[in-house]
């Protein structure tokens, strides 16, 4: 049994309730495995006379779900791949335009005094030629990331203590563009299945879409809650918001409302919060502000102890 699944043994005594709470371990051989530890006072003729412990391997569990994840990434490659052919057109267009023109001109100069055309002339078209190419290859790039699965290792971690981490991150440069920032996180947070590095580049994605909501400066206001059995994480800005059109786009694959934006940003935070077993949802108004809300399964629950047990 893990060391830590020791201290819910203390709190099911102290406190007489029902504990459920999951725990990562290892086996010998190095694999990942989870466990749920279930305590419930043992009562017998109204009296506390001990615990039951019950414990479940749903590594199984974890594993099934992980792949139905990405079953459904796999599902969108289709439009995925759509939306690639499209952006690859345009590129594969000027490049033809382009060396038709080098060809007619190179053609002309040897029917002609076999003159070939100016240096210049040479030089900013194969220039050109050569922008496209390197477009074409970012194209390819992003693709990759955009269809390659993400692996992620969830172990239990207080989001939290991350969120507070993040925050110190964040605030030079908040500060440098007149953005206030806020928290209201909880103070006694369960933890939630997540990979620390994933969840960190979700955060930096919102952020940074925060700020450029807010060119002039505004307020971020980061906060958690619980609603349920679910762990919610919010990340609301009073930057520009954007209407129905572009929220309901907003996670597509190389849609973007930036001049220099890829249009993927957005699209690996859906993947990596559907990977965490959760979902995300955006609320936004023109010239009020943007939320973004995570929400994301609580693998642990307490519930109160049933006065009697027939």
């Amino acid at each position: 049994m893990p060391k830590n699944s020791f201290s819910i043994v203390k709190q099911s005594k102290e406190k007489k309730i029902n504990i459920s709470e999951e725990f990562v371990t290892k086996t010998p051989a190095g694999a990942t495995r989870f466990l749920n530890i279930s305590l419930m006072p043992l009562v017998q003729n109204k009296q506390l006379s001990g615990s039951i412990i019950k414990i479940d391997d749903i590594t199984e569990k974890r594993n099934q779900e992980t792949l139905l994840h990405r079953m459904e990434n796999l599902a969108s490659l289709t439009n995925l791949a759509a939306s690639v052919a499209h952006e690859i057109k345009n590129p594969l267009g000027s490049i033809s335009i382009y060396i038709q023109l080098l060809q007619k001109a190179v053609n002309k100069a040897r029917n002609s005094d076999e003159k070939l055309p100016d240096e210049k002339f040479l030089e900013n078209y194969l220039e050109i030629i050569n922008q496209e190419i390197d477009r074409l290859n970012n194209i390819i790039v992003d693709f990759l990331f955009a269809v390659r699965p993400i692996s992620a290792e969830l172990i239990p971690e207080n989001p939290v203590k991350l969120l507070n981490l993040y925050v110190e991150f964040f605030k030079p440069e908040l500060e440098d563009k007149n953005i206030n920032l806020k928290t209201a996180f909880l103070e006694n947070s369960p933890k939630i299945l997540l990979d620390e590095k994933l969840f960190k580049q979700v955060l930096i994605n919102l952020v940074q879409n925060a700020i450029v909501a807010m060119p002039d400066g505004g307020e971020l206001f980061l906060s958690t809650r619980i609603t349920g059995d679910k762990y919610l994480i919010s990340v609301a800005d009073t930057g520009i918001g954007m209407n129905s059109e572009t929220v309901s786009r907003i996670f597509e694959p190389y849609f973007t409302t930036k001049a220099t934006g890829t249009g993927l940003g957005l699209t690996m935070v859906y993947k990596v919060i559907k990977e965490f077993g959760g979902d995300i949802e955006v609320e936004s108004f023109v010239n009020k502000g943007t939320t973004f809300t995570i929400t994301l399964p609580i693998p642990q629950s307490e519930k109160r102890l049933l006065t009697s047990i027939i």
